[in-house]
């Protein structure tokens, strides 16, 4: 044993580092999709308020038949829109959900795995001690009945 005692879990302990982190990039895509279809929701919901009272203005001024189905198909073709974006946010809660309990998974087998590598090192320096002390007191014992 020279130099740093060898923990023999090692590899075990990278492996699992590297699966939190993979965790980490998916909880993290899981959220960028989540955002981005709020920020969708929030873009298609003041579409659809614009184009309400651009209709309303030009109800005012008069409005031919042809502009008011081309209204009403592209209102419902928004709300129609509006309404997938709310159906779909539960989905996408749901797996910001998952991902965040799977990173949560990993993270606890991989903290368990270093607490263990520390208590390990720490017995192993200990009983290296032991050892280096026990050394000591035997040289210390030859000199001594070397003197007398």
């Amino acid at each position: 044993m020279a130099g740093q005692p060898e923990f023999r879990l090692e590899q075990v302990l990278k492996f699992r580092k590297e699966v939190e982190k993979m965790h980490q990039l998916e909880l993290a895509q899981a959220r960028q999709q989540h955002d981005n279809a709020r920020e969708r929701l929030n873009r298609e919901k003041s579409a659809l308020k614009a184009l309400e009272q651009e209709f309303c203005e030009r109800q005012a001024e008069g409005i031919e038949a042809k502009d008011l189905q081309l209204y009403g198909d592209f209102t419902m073709r928004k709300t129609q829109e509006i309404h997938a974006i709310r159906d779909s946010l539960p989905l996408l809660e749901k797996a910001v959900q998952e991902r965040r309990e799977a990173l949560l998974v990993a993270a606890k087998e991989k903290k368990a795995l270093e607490v263990y590598k520390e208590k390990k090192l720490k017995d192993l320096r200990l009983e290296q001690l032991t050892r280096e002390r026990a050394f000591l007191d035997e040289v210390a014992v030859q000199s001594r009945g070397g003197q007398q």
